[in-house]
């Protein structure tokens, strides 16, 4: 079966290798997102070298009362997109100059 030899190739597999640097980071910090959010929903942000790699919704919300189930994760599509802003070519990095 040559397929099997092709798969156990490693030239074929250099891959693995990004994949595993993909999920690394330094540090794990945490954030909420975007201006006039008004959830305020805490986020897991995983930084590598300064920069934003992944996030994940918080789960350390206090509980609310004994009988009641957990507070669970509140984290919306809009604030699971917010890093991207960060690098984004479109954010505004310096004041506007109001003009005349």
């Amino acid at each position: 079966m040559p397929w099997i030899r092709d798969e156990a190739d490693p030239r074929l597999r250099s891959w693995e290798e990004f994949y595993r640097n993909r999920w690394q980071y330094d540090k794990v910090v945490r954030s909420t997102h975007g201006v006039n959010c008004t959830g305020g929903c805490t986020w897991q942000i995983h930084v590598k070298d300064g920069i934003v790699t992944w996030e994940m919704q918080g789960l350390d919300y206090p509980a609310l009362e004994s009988g009641l189930p957990p507070y669970e994760t509140r984290g919306c599509q809009r604030g699971i997109s917010f890093s991207w802003y960060l690098y984004s070519p479109l954010r505004v990095k310096y004041p506007y100059m109001r003009g005349a």
